[in-house]
């Protein structure tokens, strides 16, 4: 998996131009039935798609229930794939039927508690079982796959069973993450239910490859929730200008007017996700994922790779593929921006309109710039203009843009070389260390375990960034620091941890990371008295393990 590529631009393939993507919100068409629905994907992902929606409206629903809602809408969507009049649900979409097919049988409703939200009808129906799942979460133990020969046995014997349980035990324990996410997790399980039943050592194989899966999946979720965190801080403007200038670097040979309805689009999905509403999510995304490949003309012709795929491997396929290139004659600088005397003018009647062409321009031109630092331009600039055009020849005052735009571009770069360079002299522990201290000093209210998991996550950062070439350094490191950040930033949402950090948390999404170094130690931090049995020193002081002892050391 493309990470960098991925961190940057998660779910961008979200929609395009408005007015030729069908949307619940407006009237429903031939193509949102539930038999368009059937006939368009295998029914094995039909089905899955069933069954992560119903697992997550009602998390503590059994396997035994669940399956049979599967089989009864399976079989609806089978009946309208044949003859679309054949019954009149056949002119319904999915999401609808899937609201009805959970109040299917009263007894059932009554039994998982939602038969109040049976009453009601279509969205207003939706909205009630959300909160009746937001009331009720259920609470789940982390997920134990089964011991490897009995997985083996069981795959071999039921392939589609497996990964079903699969899907529903994930689903219920991570019912805010997006449908694509489970299917793209149960499709890794599959390599790895494939791979290691054909191995010497099951277990050893299974111990080796299957924690991976948890682990990228943990990171899809963290970064789905950071877009949440985003929407909530800062706004859907503020989220739809970073997914605009992901968007022009992700295509540059778009139009603007293309982006710029794209990024809107993307905005209400995750609306729709972050509300807790997966499946209007999912429907939404499926559906602009085929107008992308439809429209290949329009977007980019490097998509057409991914639109040969299946139709549910096509999202996580469009998002992790490489950048497409810029327009050939494209210009390397966008001084129209401070030498056109018009520019005050074209300020002055949009300021948003202007600006966002101005980011544009200046995004697709720079594929190697981390989107933060892109909306960081983006500020001074507004800034430059609402200073230059309040004077009576703003030309001269404009033109002191281009050196400070050098200027940023040099400290942020010098960020990252400083902190390169000192993981390159330091190594793995010590860097680390360096990090620990440093952190300590930001936010000693966070216990050591919580420090030492963000310590580590930023010694990844270093790891898997410093090595990259100048196209992909800054991209890299930002992206990946910034969700780290944001790891705190939730920490912070959930339990406050001082007010430093809620500033650099609250104030300006483009320029969190640079209040984050700002921020050289908490004053305002009364440490806990201490206590003469914190230096008590136990026989196992020195453990023989050198790991152990490293982590004791910290």
């Amino acid at each position: 998996m493309k990470w960098v590529t991925f961190i940057s631009f998660i779910f961008l393939v979200s929609s395009t131009e408005s007015k030729h993507l069908p949307r619940r919100s407006r009237d429903a068409g031939p193509s949102d039935t539930i038999g368009h629905s059937y006939s368009e994907i295998p029914e094995e992902d039909f089905k899955g798609v069933a069954l992560v929606s119903f697992v997550h409206y009602v998390p503590n629903i059994t396997y035994e229930d669940m399956e049979k809602m599967v089989e009864g809408i399976t079989e609806l969507g089978k009946k309208c794939a044949a003859d679309e009049h054949a019954v009149p649900e056949c002119a319904k979409p999915i999401d609808i039927l899937i609201w009805e097919e959970l109040c299917h049988k009263p007894s059932v409703a009554e039994h998982y508690g939602f038969s109040e939200c049976c009453g009601k009808v279509d969205h207003e129906r939706n909205e009630c079982l959300l909160s009746h799942r937001n009331a009720t979460p259920g609470s789940f133990p982390p997920y134990e796959p089964p011991e490897a020969e009995a997985a083996c046995k069981a795959f071999q014997d039921n392939r589609l069973k497996v990964l079903g349980h699969f899907l529903f035990e994930i689903a219920r324990r991570y019912g805010g993450a997006s449908i694509l996410v489970h299917f793209h997790a149960a499709a890794q399980y599959e390599e790895v239910l494939v791979a290691c039943c054909q191995a010497e050592d099951k277990a050893a194989c299974f111990n080796k490859k299957a924690p991976a899966i948890k682990k990228q999946m943990k990171q899809y979720i963290l970064v789905e929730k950071h877009n949440c965190l985003l929407l909530k801080k800062f706004g859907p403007k503020h989220l739809q200008t970073l997914k605009f200038v992901q968007a022009a670097q992700k295509f540059p040979k778009a139009e603007h007017s293309v982006l710029h309805n794209i990024s809107q689009e993307i905005v209400q999905i995750h609306e729709e996700r972050c509300h807790g509403d997966t499946l209007e999510s999912y429907i939404d995304q499926i559906a602009l994922t085929k107008f992308v490949c439809g429209h290949q003309d329009i977007i980019s012709p490097k998509v057409k790779g991914c639109c040969e795929g299946i139709l549910l491997h096509r999202p996580f396929c469009l998002v992790t593929m490489d950048n497409d290139d810029p327009p050939a004659g494209l210009s390397p600088t966008v001084r129209e921006f401070v030498d056109n005397k018009e520019v005050c003018q074209h300020f002055a009647e949009n300021q948003d309109g202007h600006q966002e062409r101005f980011l544009y321009e200046y995004a697709r031109r720079h594929q190697e710039m981390s989107p933060q630092s892109l909306l960081r331009i983006g500020k001074g600039y507004h800034d430059l203009l609402e200073k230059c055009c309040q004077l009576e020849s703003p030309v001269e005052c404009l033109s002191e843009g281009e050196a400070q735009l050098r200027k940023h571009i040099a400290d942020t770069l010098e960020v990252i070389r400083t902190n390169c360079e000192l993981y390159a002299n330091l190594g793995d522990y010590k860097f680390q260390n360096a990090l620990l201290v440093r952190y300590t000093m930001k936010a000693p209210q966070l216990s050591f375990a919580e420090l030492y998991q963000y310590s580590e996550q930023l010694l990844a950062v270093a790891a898997k960034c410093c090595p990259l070439g100048d196209d992909k350094k800054m991209i890299c490191a930002e992206g990946y620091t910034d969700l780290v950040l944001g790891s705190i930033c939730l920490r912070h949402q959930e339990h406050a941890i001082n007010p430093k950090i809620c500033q650099c948390c609250s104030s300006s999404y483009a320029f969190r990371r640079e209040c984050f170094s700002g921020i050289k130690v908490d004053d305002g931090y009364v440490p806990a008295p201490c206590a003469p049995e914190s230096f008590t020193f136990h026989e196992d002081l020195c453990p023989t393990n050198a790991d152990v002892e490293k982590e004791k050391r910290k």
